[in-house]
């Protein structure tokens, strides 16, 4: 007989952002094992806090990205008005 928890799959990391802001929504979450343990116990999937840590560290990456990315456009709009190019590439 299997037991509740080899029933439950193991969480998505793609999943866990929308899993914290519903969360988020009646919890206050202390720290991240704490997020873990209230993805687990609300969403029936095993959350460790390990996938939280790996979760925030590709959301850091990925902002760390667009900044970048959003940098770029603006210095490419503001050359592209001034009709001169970018120095930056």
């Amino acid at each position: 007989m299997k037991t509740k928890k080899q029933l439950l799959q193991k969480v998505r990391i793609e999943d866990i952002e929308l899993f914290l802001k519903t969360i988020a929504i009646d919890y206050k979450p202390k720290d991240n094992q704490e997020k873990a343990d209230l993805i687990s116990e609300h969403f029936n999937v095993i959350c460790t806090l390990e996938d939280i840590e790996e979760y925030e560290m590709i959301f850091e990456y990925h902002q760390e990205i667009m900044e970048d990315f959003e940098i770029e456009d603006k210095r490419h709009s503001y050359f592209q008005k001034l009709n001169i190019s970018n120095p930056f590439y």
